[in-house]
């Protein structure tokens, strides 16, 4: 892993807050976004994003409502601090669905989680996330680099219209933890995931249910083969949350997105998804090496209790 030190030829230094108000945002007409300020390194992200979640005060969290219609972003600047954490309550009050995308800005934070109200999903940072009209997501992070950073929806014809703004961090990088960025290319996820996402024939994709109960996955072993789309339809039929966790597999799948009833998560890889009671949610994926693979919840008590199966992915035709 290539850790890079807290001062970058790509930005300069990273703490301090900025030194100029941001500019104000083009007329609706224009298709420029604002000016932004680059993470340092411009494809680096943050390794130890864990470190900060965990030595974080959750309780002591601010909860941030941005409201997404046709065709804004409510407020239009996004005003958060270095080092504290964040619930941002993405709301959707438009009649059709929209883009949260601030891929500078995700690369730059600790992020938790994204939640609605049917799951939980993990990614070493979020890509893009989307909301479907009338739903919400939480998104539960803390940033950390200083700067002025884009926002936009990228839905055709959404920010020809003027649906962008900013994200604006102030204040100071935490001096701990220790921040560790990381070169994006050498993340514990499939280098060329989008590359083969993008390249997938997805009208040949596979559906496959698996059924999470009190305390078992149904089947409990999983057979996909590689090269093949799929969408993986998680289940829970319980009367409690439970996990689909498989981190071996997910470092070697091309991940296109999760989607429940609420939106559309993306990111470099899963790490761990977790679905309500009586909810779903659809991982699509391809498997890209053969192999069996560890499935497990792991919330507690519920592996010592038999919640664990496999994943065997076998070669393609």
């Amino acid at each position: 892993m290539l850790i890079l030190a807290a001062c970058s030829s790509a930005g300069g230094e990273i703490t301090g807050a900025p030194t100029t108000a941001p500019s104000e945002a083009p007329p609706a007409a224009q298709s420029a976004p604002p000016p932004a300020t680059p993470p340092p390194g411009a494809e680096s992200y943050v390794a130890n994003a864990a470190d900060f979640v965990k030595a974080a005060d959750w309780d002591a969290k601010e909860t941030v409502t941005i409201e997404l219609a046709e065709m804004s972003f409510t407020p239009k600047d996004i005003v958060l601090e270095a080092g504290r954490p964040y619930v941002l309550e993405i709301v959707n009050v438009g009649t059709e669905k929209h883009e949260f995308t601030a891929e500078a800005f995700m690369r730059t934070v600790a992020t938790r989680k994204a939640e609605t109200g049917e799951s939980e999903v993990k990614v070493p940072f979020f890509t893009e996330i989307e909301v479907f009209a009338g739903r919400s997501a939480e998104l539960f992070l803390i940033p950390l680099i200083p700067g002025v950073y884009e926002l936009v929806c990228e839905i055709e014809g959404h920010f020809e219209q003027g649906m962008f703004g900013t994200i604006t961090v102030t204040g100071e990088t935490p001096a701990a933890p220790s921040l560790q960025l990381a070169d994006v290319a050498t993340g514990a996820w499939l280098a060329d995931g989008p590359e083969r996402v993008a390249a997938a024939d997805w009208d040949t994709r596979e559906t496959l249910t698996i059924d999470l109960a009190e305390m078992s996955f149904t089947p409990k072993d999983t057979i996909l083969k590689v090269g093949q789309p799929y969408i993986l339809e998680v289940v829970n039929k319980g009367t409690e949350k439970h996990e689909f966790t498989a981190e071996a597999f997910f470092r070697t799948i091309a991940f296109r997105k999760a989607e429940d009833a609420s939106g559309e998560f993306k990111g470099p890889a899963p790490l761990e998804v977790e679905v309500f009671a009586d909810k779903s949610i659809e991982v699509f994926l391809i498997p890209t090496e053969a192999g069996v693979f560890d499935l497990v919840c792991l919330i507690e008590g519920h592996f010592e209790q038999g919640m664990f199966g496999t994943i065997t992915v076998v070669a393609g035709d």
